[in-house]
């Protein structure tokens, strides 16, 4: 436990000196972020050294049409033309190693490249859109469903969620997460709307909050059970090591990216109803 606190504290600190360096330091950050976690994952299942060239060339291509996406010379068909692109690639890839891997692997490692890039880019973009104090929405639910979560579970959790995926995880547990995950969101655009004058969104902070915070600890806690079920496949504790007592980038950040496409989309519907 005491590993684990010293590296959160650490990994915080990064966090925060991160987000208050100049935006390339971000951009840049998340890339790494980025290709760290398809590293993780393609060693998790195994792939030869021909499908991690393909990943990471896709990685690449797809990371340059998402930070592009936004401009005006390029825009969403640049990211159109890249996923096509990859598609290709992999397809090609089925024909070179025919006979030596399965297509069905195959196709598993590119949609995982599809889906940390385009999933872990949308945090990218809702800074772009909303800012930091709204892009930090996707690390409240996410962090805060975890811990709400475990300290409920841990206190009162009698009911199994689905033990064949984690036998650790309540009932409780994953109620007080919603909870808990509801009131950090309200708080948040209460201090940050009140007491420190930035408006993330226009219309009702409070309802917005609960919607905000329900959606996306439901979704972080899915985003949580479908990395465990692919370590489960794997026979996998841990995607990786780079976090003493939490595992790899993957293992911290599989909720947060699997509901930040979700996040970017209800703040950006949230802006055309209130």
């Amino acid at each position: 436990m005491k590993i684990r606190v010293i590296t959160s504290v650490i990994a915080l600190a990064v966090f925060i000196a991160v987000l208050l360096a100049p935006p390339i330091v971000f951009t840049i950050a998340l890339a790494g972020v980025i290709l760290v976690m398809l590293y993780e994952c393609y060693s998790a299942t195994k792939t030869n050294t021909a499908m991690k060239t393909v990943g990471f060339i896709s990685g690449i291509l797809l990371m340059t049409a998402v930070y592009s996406v936004q401009t005006e010379i390029w825009g969403v068909k640049s990211l159109l033309a890249s996923i096509m692109a990859i598609i290709m690639l992999f397809m090609i890839l089925i024909i070179i190693e025919h006979g030596k891997r399965s297509y069905k692997g195959i196709m598993a490692t590119g949609f995982l490249t599809f889906y940390i890039v385009l999933a872990t880019g949308c945090i990218w973009l809702m800074k772009e859109r909303f800012g930091i104090p709204g892009m930090l929405l996707i690390f409240i639910c996410a962090w805060g469903t975890d811990t709400f979560a475990y300290l409920t579970g841990k206190a009162f959790g009698k009911h199994k969620l689905i033990p064949h995926v984690s036998p650790n995880k309540t009932v409780e547990g994953s109620i007080g997460g919603v909870i808990g995950a509801v009131l950090l969101c309200v708080l948040y655009l209460a201090i940050t709307s009140n007491l420190m004058s930035i408006q993330i969104l226009t219309g009702n902070i409070y309802i917005q909050g609960i919607i905000i915070g329900l959606i996306g600890s439901v979704f972080s806690q899915l985003g949580d059970l479908t990395a465990s079920s692919i370590k489960r496949d794997t026979g996998i504790k841990d995607f990786g090591w780079i976090f003493p007592g939490h595992g790899g980038f993957m293992d911290r950040f599989d909720s947060v990216i699997f509901i930040s496409p979700f996040l970017f989309g209800i703040l950006t519907l949230m802006t055309h109803l209130f």
